[in-house]
């Protein structure tokens, strides 16, 4: 890893810890031990004067085993249920030993509107600033699982965590998982995979290579990790993904040792409604473009045009979010689309020239305007 980025690890004043399932977890109980080596890590931290926030899986693997079940073949409900058990075991434990290391600690439980909705979100960014910067408490979040359900659900604690990150305008994020880094394979089940140290750009390769892990009752898999990453890296924010199975693991991040795999963040970072608009919202449906539309959001920072839309996806109304993909299926922007899904059927491969004719009307040349679009490089 280049000097620079070990050092601007080092000096982060504002960390987005994620703990996996297969760290604070082991066998369907919590893992003291682990627990305890972060929470070491996390006081010590703070009484650097660094801010951390943590986001914690294993609420589900730990209500399960506290309930004595087992964790495949469990339905929504079980597993929902389970997670509204296990919350209460993990906050338990992480009371406990914060409480021997004389650290006060907060929980919150997060859903998507209190990500995406903006009022929502300034009192949880307002809640999360004075927690950190006044009180010197460690917020410890979670996605609301027991009430988890579509358009609600955030999803991985991956994406979770670089949404917090990105929002709270952090400097790093590290995503401590039970594999050593991001590997050019699955090594769990490719003895050949090899550890990638550093990313400055995740390509189609990276993306292709990551296969989710099959291990344990988590989420996030490689895929997530690579997704919550590139969230970060657009948002100016590091992120290191390492084995929380190691001793003091977040120290080891911290003091600038070769782990894990560091993720280098863009030069430029998305301005804060950029941010919103590319990873906070969900997107309501898709566009699927051309080989010239992909070139002209990609290399030009165009707009993007109803010529070069091929086929849509989902119904969705004027201001919704949408995704745009390219002929194979790889994601290249999200924005916000200036007609509904129906209108944009009708005009799609067309000229600008003959929107009015095709619909009766003509507000706007572009589908979805570059000031209100992210190319998800």
């Amino acid at each position: 890893m280049d000097k620079s980025h070990r050092e601007a690890i080092g000096q982060a004043q504002r960390l987005v810890v994620k703990a996996g399932s297969n760290v604070v977890t082991r066998e369907g109980r919590v893992n003291t031990r682990l627990l305890t080596h972060l929470a070491e890590d996390i006081t010590s931290l703070s009484h650097q004067g660094k801010q951390v926030v943590v986001i914690s899986s294993g609420a589900v693997s730990a209500g399960l085993g506290r309930l004595g079940l087992g964790g495949a073949g469990q339905d929504l409900p079980m597993r929902q249920a389970a997670a509204a058990v296990g919350q209460a075991e993990l906050m338990a434990a992480y009371h406990r030993i914060f409480h021997r290391l004389k650290q006060p600690i907060a929980q919150l439980l997060i859903t998507q509107a209190d990500i995406s909705e903006r009022g929502r979100y300034l009192h949880l960014r307002n809640t999360l600033s004075t927690l950190l910067e006044q009180m010197r408490v460690v917020p410890i979040l979670n996605e609301n699982d027991p009430v988890r359900f579509g358009d609600d659900a955030i999803g991985e604690n991956d994406r979770l965590a670089a949404l917090i990150a990105a929002r709270l305008d952090a400097d790093l994020l590290v995503l401590l998982s039970d594999v050593d880094g991001l590997y050019t394979a699955n090594p769990h089940t490719d003895p050949g995979a090899k550890l990638i140290p550093t990313v400055t750009q995740i390509t189609a390769d990276l993306l292709q290579a990551a296969t989710d892990s099959v291990s344990g009752v988590g989420r996030g898999g490689a895929s997530a990790k690579l997704d919550a990453a590139r969230l970060a890296m657009n948002s100016g924010v590091y992120t290191v993904v390492a084995n929380g199975g190691v001793r003091h693991a977040l120290s080891r991040v911290i003091c600038g040792e070769q782990v894990g795999t560091v993720f280098v963040p863009r030069a430029g970072k998305l301005r804060a409604r950029k941010r919103w608009i590319g990873f906070a919202l969900r997107p309501k449906g898709q566009l699927v473009v051309d080989d010239g539309a992909v070139h002209a959001l990609t290399r030009r920072g165009s707009s993007l045009l109803p010529a070069g839309i091929v086929a849509v996806h989902g119904e969705f109304s004027q201001g919704d979010p949408v995704s745009v993909v390219s002929l194979a299926g790889r994601e290249v922007a999200r924005g916000l689309a200036n007609y509904d899904s129906q209108e944009i059927e009708r005009i799609r491969g067309c000229h600008t020239g003959d929107i009015e004719s095709l619909l009766g009307h003509h507000h706007y040349d572009e589908v979805l305007h570059r000031d209100n679009l992210v190319v998800m490089s």
